[in-house]
């Protein structure tokens, strides 16, 4: 596998689809910029949803982004005249399904789309002023201004009292979704990768149950059986498994071997929403240092984003 650093934008250039060099600081860069970022916003609104026309509009979304940005930088046409008029049909469609106006914060996906809707407003404002620089086709524009009001529409949508309530398996803060221990795993993917461990993460929910298991690119077979078993031993335990092992030493668990499906190595972290333990993880790959800090980040991770 290619390593995903080059060096070659050191000198603070980069090159677009068009092979130019050009600053980092251009204003294509700028709107490429903020059109990650708005990809980006809207993910995080996806895994938290749990409407599936909701989730499926933002996923055409982000698949209509890659085109946009790669039109941007100097790719294919992707934004015809026909485009806003598609946004404006989607808009209209949500927003007779709510009245009046709502802040925006009432739960996760509403909070996460109107963040995207203020992102697709500056993407807005540097498509604009790259389009009178005869940059960027008006097309563009166009269509980011209709989008944001499309972000709006389904923010106030995402906030409504009467909006679809999670069915039996599917998001809410206090359980551990599918959705919540993918986006949990990739940041620890994300965090091994960039200490070069080749990590399997395993999460299961508050029952032990397995809800995740990810095995990155030639990692170790073992490590797969073994992420599951610290996660499975800490959740049991309600404690880190670095911790179990020096409660066996003396303390609380003194006497507690490892063996059927306890796992007394580091890299076990139970996962908690407030005081509740919703499930646990398991990290194996590294050294005991590296797996436990990566299961600890995981941990620290969820707790921020109860912050967000």
């Amino acid at each position: 596998m290619d390593k995903l650093y080059t060096g070659a934008g050191d000198a603070g250039q980069t090159s677009t689809l068009s092979q130019r060099r050009i600053s980092k600081t251009d204003l294509i860069i700028e709107l490429l910029g903020s059109l990650d970022e708005l990809s980006a916003a809207l993910g995080v609104a996806k895994v938290n949803a749990y409407d599936k026309k909701l989730t499926d509009d933002i996923e055409a979304i982000q698949k209509k982004l890659i085109g946009v940005m790669g039109e941007v930088a100097g790719g294919n046409k992707s934004v015809t005249p026909e485009c806003p008029c598609a946004v404006e049909k989607m808009c209209d469609e949500y927003q007779c399904k709510f009245e009046g106006f709502t802040i925006s914060g009432e739960n996760p996906v509403s909070a996460h789309l109107s963040l995207a809707r203020t992102i697709a407003r500056r993407a807005e404002r540097n498509a604009v002023k790259a389009n009178q620089l005869g940059r960027v086709q008006k097309e563009v524009m166009v269509w980011l201004n209709r989008l944001s009001d499309l972000l709006y529409a389904m923010s106030q949508y995402a906030a409504k009292d009467d909006a679809p309530k999670p069915e039996t398996g599917a998001y809410r803060p206090d359980v551990m979704s599918l959705g919540l221990a993918k986006e949990l795993s990739l940041a620890v993917e994300q965090y091994a990768a960039s200490i070069g461990v080749k990590a399997v993460v395993a999460i299961v929910n508050a029952g032990a149950n397995l809800v995740l298991l990810h095995a990155t690119d030639d990692s170790y077979i073992a490590s797969r059986k073994i992420a599951y078993d610290k996660a499975y031993t800490s959740v049991s335990l309600k404690m880190a498994t670095i911790t179990a092992l020096k409660e066996t030493r003396g303390g609380a668990l003194d006497g507690l071997t490892a063996g059927e499906g306890i796992c007394l190595l580091g890299g076990g972290e139970p996962l908690k929403v407030g005081d509740s333990i919703i499930g646990a993880i398991g990290v194996s790959g590294g050294t005991a240092e590296q797996d436990t800090n990566l299961a600890r980040f995981a941990a620290e991770y969820l707790l921020r984003r109860q912050t967000l």
